[in-house]
């Protein structure tokens, strides 16, 4: 009996039938991870932490001319105490004033100062601060 050599590798058992050749499989793979990386990170980057608000208490009150500003709390502690705070305001006249915030910088619990001495009927008054993160909020903003 002669064997055939054709014959003797058998069907299917020994012979190398690929789809894809591995070089080409390891750069699918790549890609694929490549893929799946920058939709996680696109959809992770959406997510923020949480944060609170920041929020100033204070006390206002009028003595005939003069209104007086008491900052009563400043919160999260963390923001205290505020890089600087603007006071705006217009007289009876319609002239506009600005408190400077290199006077009212670094103001803290317990600040008080007087917004005006002028004639008691003063048009708005429009307090904004400057908190440590950059970001600004009017936290007063009434006709005085």
């Amino acid at each position: 009996m002669k064997i055939n050599k054709s014959n003797s590798k058998g069907v299917g058992f020994l012979k190398e039938e690929r789809g894809v050749s591995p070089v080409i499989a390891v750069i699918l793979m790549v890609a694929i991870t490549v893929v799946m990386a920058a939709i996680v990170s696109s959809w992770s980057s959406g997510i923020k932490a949480p944060t609170t608000p920041t929020t100033v208490g204070m006390d206002i009150s009028r003595n005939n001319d003069t209104l007086t500003l008491v900052i009563t709390a400043i919160d999260p502690a963390s923001s205290a105490p505020l890089p600087t705070m603007n006071i705006s305001y217009m007289n009876w006249s319609g002239t506009a004033f600005v408190k400077n915030n290199t006077l009212l910088s670094n103001v803290d619990v317990g600040f008080s100062t007087n917004i005006l001495t002028q004639n008691a009927s003063v048009k708005p008054v429009v307090i904004t601060v400057t908190f440590k993160d950059g970001s600004k909020k009017v936290i007063y903003s009434r006709e005085a």
